[in-house]
């Protein structure tokens, strides 16, 4: 089911998307600048996170940005991804001009005090602590996206590659950062709820109409190479078990096998009737856990599985029967048709469900909006639907060949 919507382009490039729904006394804005960790310098990384947080120090106007909210009673957040930086506020509709108000501020530009400054990369500094060191397995996923991706920059995630780079950030490479990328021409605003679209605009130019643009975001990322040889990466930690990562590189969120790579970790990892769960976790009991993902980005995307070794099996074991089957025993049987539908059915439940609430409908809107236009993921659920049995065995046939894999043993020291 497609999200109505209609949108407006400001002259100096904001784009605008309205959500209109009478049924709600709420509204939603959502405002999502088109940077995320992939946009980093490889020797300063954690910028887009520490913006993120720094954000919030109060801007020209506005020296404290959440008590206007706390006032009408909103809701507030914000998150840092790989591709962008969301932020978003659930507020009464009738109040909906304090939102704009706060947001514009902050683009038009932002305090820039030393202090505020001093203080975020302390909060990011013990969240990095916090996160990758001090908590069991917490390197694990960074670590294997370092490994995995040799050029793209997904080699790193939000939070950073290293404490020093945050340390090191100074207020003059805020300033260039901010003034770079945090400017209308490189954001998408969605407003949502029981708001009329005329209405919206003329707030919305009122607002952010003379807010000048920026000198242009070109997006050149490195491509990332087809693998021709399998990559191997044993660590050893401290923590209680072993664990055993699997990745391999498929297509961008845009490319029309998408839909099928992301069905497939469901077919094959995904429940207790899935492929692989019920052979090597309820059947053979060489795992205790077991799941596939797909990291959903907006560039190259990594098909990653996670499995747990049983207590007595060694993990050069259980990655050596994970790999036969993979590689040389599996093939589809004639419950491919029954399983495929049972996997349609329970996406199709999810997909629904994702736009039952108001920042759902909203946020959607906006990371589609970033990545592309919205009208490229309106028929999602017609993709799904459409995915057939040829697809799914092509595309496991490309997906899983020995020379492609990357695979990390996690080791416990203990």
């Amino acid at each position: 089911m497609a999200i109505p919507f209609q949108r407006h382009i400001l002259k100096n490039g904001l784009h605008l998307i309205v959500h209109e729904d009478p049924t709600t006394p709420l509204a939603a804005c959502n405002l999502v600048y088109k940077v995320g960790s992939r946009d980093e310098h490889p020797d300063h990384t954690g910028m887009a996170h520490l913006f993120e947080h720094y954000m919030f120090c109060g801007s020209k106007n506005i020296p404290d940005y959440d008590t206007p909210l706390q006032k009408i009673g909103a809701v507030n957040n914000a998150y840092t991804s790989q591709d962008h930086t969301h932020y978003y506020i659930i507020l009464p509709a009738n109040n909906l001009e304090t939102a704009l108000w706060l947001e514009s501020d902050r683009m038009l530009s932002l305090a820039f005090e030393q202090q505020g400054l001093d203080t975020q990369k302390q909060v990011v500094i013990e969240e990095f602590k916090e996160v990758c060191l001090n908590r069991p397995y917490g390197d694990l996923w960074s670590m294997f996206h370092d490994f995995v991706f040799e050029e793209y920059p997904y080699k790193w995630f939000p939070i950073g590659k290293k404490i020093s780079h945050i340390e090191e950030v100074t207020m003059d490479m805020m300033k260039k950062f901010f003034f770079h990328f945090y400017r209308p021409d490189n954001a998408v605003l969605v407003i949502g709820g029981n708001v009329h679209f005329d209405e919206v605009v003329e707030l919305v130019e009122k607002w952010f109409g003379d807010i000048p643009a920026g000198d242009g975001v070109v997006k050149n990322f490195l491509e990332e190479p087809v693998r021709t040889k399998a990559k191997f990466l044993e660590v050893q930690r401290e923590v209680p078990y072993d664990m055993l990562l699997k990745g391999w590189i498929m297509p961008d969120r845009l490319h029309p096998d998408f839909h099928a790579y992301d069905m497939l970790s469901d077919l094959f990892a995904s429940g207790q009737s899935s492929y692989l769960y019920k052979k090597f976790v309820t059947d053979n009991h060489l795992f205790t856990d077991l799941s596939m993902t797909v990291s959903g980005t907006a560039g190259p995307n990594l098909f990653a599985l996670v499995a747990r070794p049983a207590e007595d099996v060694p993990i050069e074991d259980a990655n050596a029967r994970l790999n036969q089957f993979l590689y040389q025993d599996f093939c589809y049987d004639d419950s491919l048709t029954i399983d495929l539908q049972k996997v349609k059915n329970k996406n199709e439940s999810a997909l629904l469900e994702n736009e039952i609430k108001l920042e759902s409908r909203t946020s959607i809107l906006a990371v589609s909006e970033s990545v592309s236009k919205i009208e490229d993921f309106e028929n999602d659920e017609q993709k799904y639907r459409a995915i057939t049995e040829a697809q799914i065995r092509r595309i496991t046939a490309d997906l899983f060949q020995p020379q492609k894999e990357c695979t990390l043993f996690y080791k416990s020291s203990q």
